[in-house]
């Protein structure tokens, strides 16, 4: 094979195993349902157990509720923390089984 075909095949292979660990809303969900429980951990006894189930609830409707972009490779989720008020809108890009934010309101101030 030559280097070209190489490259092709390679790059189709990369492509593929994107296509396949491409996230969907529901990985998203628990996503959202692991940042509650990590931002919950530093408080205390009782505010931690209040938090942990208000925030698996608030996260479980925020990841089916958010608004997605397939882009077959990677998805691009939007949600919005206090509804119709501006400033508490998040974007989060899923790739390859993860996710990182890539902007917020807050963010562009």
């Amino acid at each position: 094979m030559t280097p070209g075909r190489v490259l092709f095949v390679g790059l189709l292979a990369v492509a593929a195993l994107l296509f396949v660990l491409n996230p969907g809303p529901d990985a998203f969900g628990e996503f959202l349902t692991d940042e509650a429980a990590a931002q919950a951990e530093g408080s205390d006894t009782v505010s931690r157990f209040l938090q942990g189930r208000t925030g698996r609830k608030t996260a479980q409707t925020l990841g089916e509720n958010a608004e997605h972009e397939n882009y077959y490779l990677a998805t691009v989720y939007t949600i919005d923390m206090n509804g119709r008020m501006p400033g508490g809108e998040q974007r989060y890009l899923g790739i390859a089984g993860w996710f990182t934010p890539l902007e917020s309101d807050e963010s562009r101030r």
